[in-house]
């Protein structure tokens, strides 16, 4: 029929590479093989569809130097990601499916050869996620990898809430001046970490007790909620509750003795003090660091933002040229700091090694100009928000060799902390660098490096006086051909006189 279009007698799904046809001058239809377009080729005389064909084929293609492959095919539509955590699907330029792990982006991937569904496949991704994890993960990777991808999360109702219950509350509380902030009435409100916080905490009760009055929140019933959570979450979710409930009572909602949370306590303090937080950087992290990542490398640029500057996260992750500038004749780093609400200003001398490295920066062209690391956006650097710039960071430290659980960035300023502390900085000092405001904090660093100073002093006094001379300095040494000739120390015995009785 006419404008209809000749079938192909290739099999619908034969994708094999290098494999051509096409039909003689009677009509009759010849296979061929070529692997490069200007090389020579080798016909098929064996019939098309049998095994003589198949191995005429392969046989054909190493005689040519050719690799067996695919053709490449555009797939129709993209897979669905499984719903296990770190294994992920693709499709590569062949149309081929492919199963790998890979916990985090940037981080290297396993690939998985064993066919899905099988027993073989689930072991195989096992033994990738336990290795990734033992050499990029943390503790929360594991409790992570138990979980499926998109976990069913209980939903809030879309009615509006019935007065006097919990979720009413919850609700009226984030309309308060608490929440948001009115300074005309002396109310800060809560930063938008603290919020985003809080309100994962409170929401996950309200699935079960949002729509039951506010008294079904009984200290009983808030202590079990706290025994479900770690020290520091069940911490966080107290303080959470108490600021809610501080709002109830100065609207007259709630009485003082009906607190709930009256006597109620989290280990999150004596938690953190056990863990000691997060862990300061060595000096070997530091070296595995630059021996990874050279001048000149955006990595290096965050690192030593963090390491010569002493800024927190939420401090580094925006800052940029705007904030040098000259003071008393130098150049220095001179920022508000995010966790004052802008009310403390940290001004830093340019540390000649950072400065140094901002140059080697210019010149590899990856300085932005509102910020000097960020997201890089049809060739110009953008600001990012200071979760993916410390994630960023994870990664480049991760590939670097520095993957302990809790050793993060704020372990760079810890360390630094550290190193003022022993360089004999007063607390001033290391307030006024490192942006605090409570003398508490200096004082920590101070004491721990005076307590290691005394005991290397005190060390050194031993050590002299036990090198100092002692009585045996003074005493001679016995000559052994004076006690005699075999040269025996002699025993003397003297001699009582006894009296005999009348």
């Amino acid at each position: 029929m006419l404008g209809d279009e000749p079938r192909s007698p290739r099999a619908p799904g034969d994708l094999r590479r290098y494999l051509y046809f096409d039909y003689s001058a009677r009509g009759a239809l010849r296979w061929y093989v070529k692997v490069s377009a200007k090389g020579r080729r080798i016909g098929i005389s064996e019939e098309y569809g049998t095994e003589g064909f198949d191995l005429a084929y392969e046989a054909a293609i190493a005689t040519l130097g050719g690799v067996k492959r695919m053709r490449r095919v555009k797939p129709t539509m993209k897979p669905d990601q499984p719903e296990r955590r770190y294994l992920h699907i693709d499709v590569s330029q062949w149309g081929q499916v492919r199963y790998y792990v890979q916990l985090r982006n940037k981080l290297p991937k396993i690939r998985i050869k064993a066919e899905l569904g099988t027993p073989e496949f689930d072991a195989e991704v096992d033994t990738a996620v336990a290795a990734q994890i033992a050499l990029y993960g943390n503790e929360g990777d594991y409790i992570n990898a138990q979980k499926q991808r998109n976990e069913s999360r209980p939903t809030l109702p879309a009615t509006p809430p019935k007065p006097g219950t919990l979720r009413w509350y919850w609700s009226a509380y984030k309309q308060s001046d608490h929440w948001l902030g009115d300074l005309s009435v002396g109310q800060e409100g809560l930063a938008d970490s603290t919020r985003l916080q809080r309100t994962g905490l409170i929401e996950s009760l309200l699935p079960e007790n949002g729509e039951k009055p506010f008294a079904v929140l009984t200290r009983k019933v808030i202590k079990a909620e706290m025994k479900a959570r770690t020290p520091a979450q069940a911490g966080n979710l107290l303080s959470a509750l108490r600021g809610m409930i501080r709002w109830m009572i100065e609207e007259g909602h709630l009485d003082e003795d009906d607190d709930p949370t009256i006597g109620l306590k989290s280990g999150k303090g004596k938690a953190s003090r056990e863990s000691g937080g997060f862990l300061p950087w060595t000096e070997d992290d530091m070296a595995l660091f630059r021996a990874k990542w050279p001048l000149g490398t955006e990595a290096r640029l965050m690192f030593d933002i963090l390491h010569y500057t002493f800024l927190r996260l939420g401090d580094a992750h925006r800052f940029g040229p705007p904030h040098l500038r000259q003071v008393v004749r130098k150049m220095a780093v001179q920022i508000t700091t995010e966790k004052s609400r802008g009310n403390t200003t940290v001004t830093v001398p340019v540390h000649p090694e950072f400065a140094g490295s901002l140059r080697m920066a210019r010149a590899a062209g990856i300085v932005g100009v509102e910020v000097f690391t960020g997201k890089t956006v049809r060739g110009r650097v953008q600001p990012m928000n200071k979760k993916a710039w410390a994630m960023k960071f994870k990664k480049y430290a991760v590939l670097a060799g520095v993957n302990e659980p809790k050793k993060s960035c704020h372990g760079v300023r810890k360390a630094r902390a550290e190193v003022a502390a022993y360089a004999d900085c007063t607390e001033s000092q290391m307030m006024a660098m490192f942006g605090w405001t409570d003398p508490k904090m200096p004082a920590h660093y101070i004491a721990q490096a005076n307590r290691e100073k005394l005991g290397i002093s005190g060390m050194e006094k031993i050590v002299a006086f036990d090198q100092s001379q002692s009585l045996d300095d003074f005493m001679p040494v016995p000559d052994a051909n004076r006690a005699g000739t075999s040269g025996e120390n002699r025993v003397v015995t003297l001699r009582r006189k006894f009296h005999k009785k009348p």
